[in-house]
């Protein structure tokens, strides 16, 4: 219910193939699964209580790290330092947030022209079509 009220339009709703062993199964199209566990950048609220949730959050750059560490654990600043400076792939999945309520299933990239290049904190950015 959360996902189709939620007011910022923070979210990006979809579900992820479970293997026959009960542990999520390689997907790396599907835009959940790269974010969560290749890439490591949308984490699990309050991991210490020892849930699996249903819902990941990709922290904030704005909140205080303390605070982010507490709230996600010590993967905050993997993700952080990932989303400032986003990969091509990584812009890209990242720009599937607000685009729709639909269920995305899977994710493509589209090749294009670099149409932008730049440092950012010390580290080569580049914006592609």
């Amino acid at each position: 219910r959360c996902m189709a009220a939620c007011v910022g339009k923070i979210r990006l709703q979809g579900l992820v193939k479970i293997g026959s062993n009960g542990e999520w199964a390689h997907d790396p199209d599907n835009p959940q699964y790269y974010l969560i566990r290749d890439r490591k950048v949308a984490l699990p609220l309050y991991p210490q209580f020892g849930t699996e949730p249903n819902g990941y959050y990709v922290p904030s750059r704005h909140v205080p790290r303390s605070y982010s560490q507490q709230m996600f654990g010590p993967g905050v600043d993997h993700s952080i330092d990932q989303c400032m400076v986003p990969d091509r792939d990584l812009l890209g999945v990242l720009q599937l947030f607000r685009t729709t309520q639909r269920i995305i299933f899977k994710w493509k990239r589209e090749p294009g022209p670099k149409i932008f290049e730049t440092n950012i904190h010390g580290k080569k950015f580049e914006m592609y079509n």
